[in-house]
């Protein structure tokens, strides 16, 4: 759904709400009307506290005025002028804050092999993904990699056109992989040229962004790059094969996990492989000083070259001894 006005209320127990309202020329069609909490074409939402996106502190007691969607007045409850026939809502005890942004998003899950040698299953969550994301408060969402990108841009048009419900999403292209890959739907790239070809057909479809893969080549992933920016995309990368500084030298614009990924400071890393992910990988990480010249160094280029980097800290926190594993949470939720 194309929302001109996002913002999210959030109850004091951090359960997440979004306040989902449609511009008059864009409307939900009946099967989602359910899913829609205010119909109303003008309401003000009183009592709230406020984060408003400008980085200021919180503020207390404010009244959002909202007309046919779009923000018409924001201030002190009390002092915002209330046309004759709006709703109003005391939100009293909520806070207010602009629609989250998810950055490494996927819309499928991943079923695990059945061993050594096995290769993972991708499994589409077309229905539930973008809803489930809409109750967390994410209102735009890039997908970062997927295994049906036909689905995800089949999925970004229904909800531009208010068909179905979720995020405004940016769709990246299918994993641009090498060989061997885990996942049985990614494509195992042949060469630079294939991996033109494919990034400027799915750019055709309209995807705006691409993702490399862990067994990428370092010449399939400069192909890329170019491609996709000869088409106006952008292009990240989950990296193994090639590490961080070559692929910012090549020109990529986004980098993701962080270190754990990087493979150049592995002492055995060859040109174009990656190398074993062991406990030897793993000393090669920890032993580096933030201070020091290596990781210095690189993020001195990765701020000359203007390239991101998406964390994911949430996936590598429940990596940690100390953290509780899925299943505790799981048993937790059934008590």
């Amino acid at each position: 759904m194309h929302l001109t006005m996002r913002f999210v209320a959030a109850t004091l127990a951090l359960s997440i709400i979004p306040i989902v309202v449609y511009p008059a020329s864009v409307a939900p069609v009946p099967s989602l009307s359910s899913l829609i909490r205010i119909h109303t074409p003008t309401l003000a939402l009183t009592h709230v506290t406020l984060f408003d996106g400008s980085e200021g502190p919180a503020k207390y007691e404010q009244t959002v005025l909202i007309d046919h969607g779009r923000i018409a007045a924001v201030g002190p409850t009390g002092s915002v002028a209330i046309p004759p026939g709006a709703t109003l809502f005391d939100e009293s005890g909520k806070t207010l804050l602009p629609g989250l942004i998810g950055m490494h998003e996927h819309l499928f899950y991943i079923s695990p092999g059945g061993g050594a040698g096995h290769l993972l299953l991708g499994t589409e969550q077309a229905e539930s993904a973008p809803r489930l994301y809409l109750a967390a408060g994410i209102t735009t969402a890039r997908t970062t990699g997927t295994i049906e990108p036909a689905t995800d841009l089949a999925l970004k048009r229904a909800i531009d056109q208010g068909t179905q419900a979720g995020p405004d999403l940016d769709v990246t292209g299918p994993y641009l992989d090498g060989r061997p890959n885990a996942i049985l739907q990614n494509q195992s790239l042949t060469g630079p040229q294939d991996a033109r070809e494919t990034v400027a057909y799915w750019s055709k479809r309209g995807a705006t962004s691409f993702k490399a893969y862990t067994y990428i080549t370092p010449e399939e992933l400069k192909a890329a790059i170019d491609e996709a920016h000869a088409h106006g995309a952008k292009l990240t990368a989950h990296l193994c094969s090639v590490g961080f500084t070559e692929a910012i030298e090549m020109g990529i614009d986004n980098l993701e996990h962080g270190l754990p990924e990087d493979k150049e400071f592995d002492r055995r890393k060859e040109p174009g492989v990656r190398p074993p992910a062991d406990a030897q990988a793993a000393h090669s990480i920890t032993m580096l000083d933030v201070h020091g010249p290596e990781l210095q160094g690189l993020i001195h280029t990765m701020v000359l070259h203007h390239v991101a980097l998406t964390s994911t800290l949430a996936i590598y926190e429940n990596f940690e001894p100390d953290e509780p594993s899925l299943d505790a949470f799981r048993e937790r939720s059934q008590c």
